[in-house]
């Protein structure tokens, strides 16, 4: 459970994982990878639908650039992996822990994600156009330039995360946590009515102030320029 309330439960994972190093060329559609071990393998490129991958971890794989169709992934671990660039779209996620992990431009369109959490990893300009979030938190995480618009985020924490120019337009937010975020250039921010913003730095709330007074079309303006007469 996170500090927040929020029940999350973690991959399961066999303790005695099959090694396995699969090549693109071997992977195809609607091909299942069961509870195997890969570490350092090169799935770059790689593009499949339908593909299954379940109770597997994933130690410094490159998937950038991958494209996978309504893949369906359940009790994943991925640590410092690379997706980079992957386009992911109408896939499933229960029970995915992803640490330590480039997302740069990462393209998960559509995506439905239950009991999912991503620590310490770089999303900037990733998307998640139209997903839905059920029990997911990202702590630590870069999100820079990142596009949630409408994603159904209800639920969802974000904790200690950089969302510095991050789109929230026509989202859904009922229930959301925002723990110390970085806001600045937030667009869309009108859009979280239902969530909780908390801040711990003068700074990071007024960058919240800003961007929703902006978001609404008020003015802030100083005392000193308006003297009574």
């Amino acid at each position: 459970m996170t500090k927040s309330g929020l029940k999350i439960a973690t991959p399961r994972l066999r303790n005695d994982l099959s090694a396995a190093a699969p090549s693109v060329a071997e992977i195809e559609d609607e091909d299942r990878l069961l509870d195997l071990l890969l570490e350092e393998v090169d799935l770059r490129d790689l593009e499949a639908e339908h593909l299954e991958i379940s109770g597997c971890r994933l130690t410094r794989c490159d998937l950038g650039g991958s494209e996978l169709e309504k893949a369906i992934l359940v009790d994943l671990v991925l640590d410092h992996c690379d997706l980079a660039n992957a386009r992911w779209s109408d896939a499933s996620a229960t029970r995915v822990q992803i640490n330590s992990s480039r997302l740069t431009g990462f393209a998960g369109p559509a995506l439905n994600l239950q009991h999912v959490t991503v620590r310490d990893s770089v999303l900037d300009f990733s998307s998640f156009r139209f997903a839905k979030f059920v029990r997911a938190e990202f702590t630590d995480c870069r999100l820079q330039s990142a596009d949630f618009v409408s994603a159904d985020l209800s639920g969802t924490v974000f904790r200690h995360c950089d969302l510095t120019g991050a789109e929230f337009s026509q989202v859904k937010a009922n229930g959301a946590v925002f723990v110390d975020c970085t806001w600045e250039g937030t667009r869309g921010i009108a859009n979280l009515g239902g969530a909780t913003i908390a801040n711990s730095s003068p700074i990071d709330a007024l960058a919240v102030t800003l961007a929703m007074a902006s978001a609404l079309g008020i003015t802030l303006g100083d005392p000193d320029d308006f003297p009574s007469s």
